[in-house]
């Protein structure tokens, strides 16, 4: 059956896909929506939210529990896990009625379906049993949990960064697979409130596409918060031995591993929504990270564009940004671009902030350049000695000269370092944020004075070649 013909169509209404709808639909395209289960996506009802909500009740249990050591008096803490899962659920409600809910996007006149959708060209789309034609599509739907390729592992029916919020409430007990920045933060967030959680990975240290002393640190942190840390294992079978118990063999090194457990957390990275789409079956191409797109978002087809993690970017803000700049492409003056660099953090406590290259990347991309690591330790500043911080450090990748990725690990790094994204982006000199005036106290200031540092050092060399130089 045949429908109308549409100037936009959006497939998936996660972060990416209400971005698109909302901002064709404002400067006047015809826009259809199609979304398969319910609005919001990953990131309000499996990622994001979730996990942030559970990370706020767990540092206020951490920061209770330390009130003595800033002199205020507490009697003994506890954590009602479930009155914790139920404030994640209002807050998930919360959000959905004010920012996701369907009433908004149909009063700016988008068509909202509900339904799986599978694209049947380069302009149509079925959508139970309707053909949809809309002169461009923006496909938008998203990842799911990858399960890594492990014995057993999928007859088990661990539990996913989306499945856990199934619960009544958190795990007395449980084995984290993974130590990405899923895996971290449920580790952390689920030992505070209370669970005993051992946290498995196969590397040698935790986050392994971070700065490794700020993993370091961070793997300090864990491991005081009461996080039991397993490094260097090969997992090579799961089962369930009885109800309520998953068993774990494998080796760490040498040694063989056997880890019992009531509750089994996958935490092993997302894989793409492309299956069920029918984008190869158009023609679209696919890599292993996800559909293949330009840098304007758009696929081997031109009239499809691909945003959010279905295209590789899994961090909600620069899916909201490329699905904007996607509709730019398709109906403003000029190309509409996908930001080069995105910035994003590790909600632990500390946070770990990121932009830009690591210093190992720097050497791999920049090949011959001069690299160097400039890094300061932040427990000397007066803003972590006045909050009674715990050990952090700032770190500046630089190639010739130029600013080629920060990192930092201290409380509120994820506000810090979203403006200096642009400096990175822009390859500034790194004396240049010598002339940036900072608030203080504050953390980022240390990045100013580290800057700051460098530029009179190179100022006094120059200096010592011009001894009698005195400007009058």
């Amino acid at each position: 059956m045949a429908g109308e013909t549409f100037d936009v169509a959006v497939i998936g209404l996660g972060s990416a896909g209400l971005t698109a709808a909302k901002a064709a639909a404002q400067i006047g395209l015809k826009t259809v929506a199609i979304e398969r289960a319910r609005l919001g996506g990953d990131c309000l009802w499996g990622g994001c939210v979730p996990t942030n909500t559970l990370l706020a009740s767990a540092k206020v249990a951490a920061t209770v529990r330390d009130a003595a050591r800033f002199g205020v008096e507490t009697g003994e803490v506890r954590v009602d896990g479930k009155a914790v899962w139920q404030r994640i659920r209002a807050v998930q409600e919360q959000i959905a009625e004010a920012d996701d809910n369907a009433e908004i996007y149909e009063q700016l006149g988008i068509d909202l379906r509900i339904g799986p959708a599978r694209m049947t060209g380069s302009h149509t789309i079925d959508v139970g049993g309707e053909t949809i034609r809309a002169r461009k599509i923006i496909i938008a739907t998203g990842s799911s949990p990858r399960l890594p390729e492990i014995t057993g592992l999928e007859a088990a029916d661990p539990l996913t960064s989306e499945s856990i919020w199934n619960l009544e409430s958190p795990p007395a007990e449980i084995v984290i697979l993974g130590a990405g920045s899923a895996g971290v933060e449920f580790a952390q967030a689920l030992a505070r409130i209370g669970s005993r959680v051992k946290l498995v990975h196969r590397g040698e240290r935790i986050l392994p596409k971070e700065e490794p002393s700020l993993a370091a640190l961070l793997s300090e942190r864990l491991a005081g918060d009461g996080v039991e840390l397993i490094a260097n294992a090969t997992i090579n079978e799961v089962s369930v031995v009885e109800a309520g118990t998953t068993m774990l063999s494998g080796s760490v090194g040498d040694r063989d591993l056997l880890l019992e457990t009531p509750q089994l957390l996958v935490c092993c990275g997302r894989k793409p929504n492309v299956e069920t789409v029918g984008l190869r079956a158009v023609g679209i191409d696919i890599g292993e990270e996800g559909v293949l797109t330009d840098d304007r978002s758009r696929t081997t087809i031109r009239t499809v564009y691909a945003v959010g993690d279905v295209a590789g970017r899994s961090h909600t803000h620069s899916a909201g940004f490329d699905a904007a700049q996607a509709v730019r492409d398709i109906a403003l003056p000029g190309a509409g671009r996908r930001s080069p660099g995105v910035p994003y953090a590790i909600f632990t406590d500390p946070e770990l902030g990121h932009a830009g290259l690591t210093f190992d990347e720097a050497r791999t991309t920049f090949p011959g350049k001069r690299v160097e690591r400039i890094e300061r330790d932040l427990g000397d500043s007066d803003r972590a000695r006045i909050d009674g911080d715990p050990p952090g450090q700032i770190v500046a990748v630089t190639v010739a000269g130029r600013l080629a990725g920060v990192h930092m690990l201290a409380p509120g790094a994820s506000e810090s370092l979203g403006g200096i994204q642009s400096s990175v982006s822009r390859r500034q000199r790194f004396t240049g944020l010598a002339e940036q005036v900072e608030v203080y106290p504050t953390r980022t200031i240390e990045l100013q004075r580290l800057a700051g540092e460098r530029a009179l050092e190179f100022a006094v060399r120059i200096r010592n070649q011009i001894p009698n130089f005195l400007r009058r």
